[in-house]
């Protein structure tokens, strides 16, 4: 069996969870923070960051989005590649965007509202809170909801690694207590709401809430 290692409430981390519970793919969670001295760990991420990788073989390896297409090579059920070249292009390209601009929004007010004060007794910045929901948070919405289709997926309308990557970052928003105004974004919104439905989402979205708030 497959370890990642990794807290399951860092939203790289919950990517790479995420693409294991779609695709069927068992595997074990590790706990380890950013920077853990794990000799293991060390190996599979030489600059500490998580998610780190171990395959059943024993490959060791780091990044949600090289552990992802590792899953499509050797797994092959449940594809979150496109079979099209410039499908596939497309759905890279929206992982990209998700893992950089998206990330860069939601875990700023993740970090604020729940990491900072909970993992390291930091005080909300209220500026910095403003800043977030005026500035960023709009400029990554407008475009996401531009590139949205009402109750389609973002590629080929087929569920794809583009939407594991968006979702994963907007549940950051939610254990913020962040909603998506439906009125200003609504096909953003209605991908929120279809993506927290699946089963596999909702088990996960259980636990960490049992990690942040219990």
């Amino acid at each position: 069996m497959s370890t990642i290692f990794g807290v399951a409430v860092s939203p790289f981390v919950r990517k790479a969870i995420l693409a294991h519970a779609y695709k069927g793919v068992q595997f074990e969670i590790k706990m380890l923070p950013p920077g853990d001295e794990d000799a293991e760990f060390r190996q599979a991420s030489p600059l500490g960051k998580i998610p780190g990788y171990k395959t059943d073989n024993g490959a060791l390896f780091s990044d949600s989005s090289v552990i992802i297409a590792y899953l499509e090579k050797v797994h092959a059920e449940n594809p979150l590649y496109p079979e099209n070249p410039e499908s596939l292009a497309r759905a890279l390209w929206f992982e990209e965007y998700a893992d950089s601009k998206l990330a860069e929004a939601c875990n700023a007010l993740y970090f604020q509202l729940i990491v900072g004060p909970k993992f390291f007794g930091h005080s909300p910045d209220e500026n910095r809170i403003i800043e977030i929901r005026k500035q960023l948070l709009p400029e990554t919405f407008n475009y996401l909801n531009s590139q949205m289709s009402a109750g389609q997926w973002l590629i080929d309308n087929e569920f794809s690694v583009a939407d594991i990557a968006v979702g994963a970052f907007l549940i950051n928003l939610e254990h913020a207590q962040y909603e998506i105004d439906s009125s200003s974004y609504r096909n953003l919104a209605d991908f929120y709401q279809r993506f927290v439905a699946f089963e596999f989402v909702q088990a996960q979205l259980n636990i960490e809430k049992g990690i942040l708030f219990n």
